[in-house]
């Protein structure tokens, strides 16, 4: 209300867009259906060209102007067929979502995030970048060493900031692959998955869940 007030305004448009479609990024949008001078923004490719501009898939660039604050908005479809990066203009922060964060990077579609990675790296070039920041933390701040899936506690954790140098490292680790493998790099890993590959981490995770909730009341705070 005070910002609203400050800018003699009735109220200030809220918009709804996300990295891309998974259900831990879109569960909340229900809440939001209906509210005043709110636009959610579809979670299909033609709404989501429509809404950002976006006139080719996946190799054109959109925008959406804020106010006096332009983002431009890309797909990098790797991850899900919908994900997108945001580049802030105003602070040289990149967004990358799911697609390049501290953690283990679960790719569905290898190829679509080889071409990812290059169209960031290609937007990149010549451009301001502050930070990177991706949707999720599951790395150690130990070099190498990330936490299981399905961890709750994670003490000494990473910072969620990525500089440059890691979306080149990425880049460069795919473009050296003649297979899709996993790869542990300093920051993340890139974890190629499939059916089976998703069963065996359900398990881990239903394990570590388990181990986690037996002892997380007695670890430190």
């Amino acid at each position: 209300m005070a910002q609203v007030k400050r800018n003699r305004r009735d109220s200030i448009p809220l918009i709804g867009a996300h990295s891309h479609s998974h259900s831990d990024h879109v569960a909340g949008d229900s809440q939001f259906r209906g509210r005043p001078d709110t636009t959610l923004v579809g979670l299909t490719v033609e709404a989501t060209q429509q809404f950002f501009g976006i006139d080719r898939w996946p190799d054109g660039i959109g925008q959406v102007d804020l106010g006096a604050r332009v983002i431009d908005v890309f797909p990098i479809p790797d991850h899900n067929k919908l994900s997108l990066a945001y580049y802030d203009r105003q602070t040289g922060i990149l967004f990358t979502g799911d697609t390049l964060y501290p953690g283990q990077m679960y790719v569905d579609d290898f190829p679509a995030l080889v071409k990812s990675a290059a169209r960031l790296v290609d937007f990149t070039r010549g451009r301001i970048v502050t930070h990177l920041l991706g949707c999720h933390i599951e790395q150690t701040a130990t070099p190498y060493l990330d936490y299981p899936i399905g961890s709750m506690y994670q003490p000494d954790e990473h910072s969620l900031e990525l500089g440059r140098g890691a979306l080149l490292e990425l880049d460069a680790a795919l473009r050296g692959m003649d297979q899709p493998h996993r790869v542990a790099l300093r920051d993340f890993t890139v974890w190629p998955v499939d059916a089976k590959a998703w069963q065996e981490l359900e398990a881990i995770e239903k394990v570590t869940l388990e181990k986690q909730r037996q002892t997380m009341w007695g670890q430190p705070r």
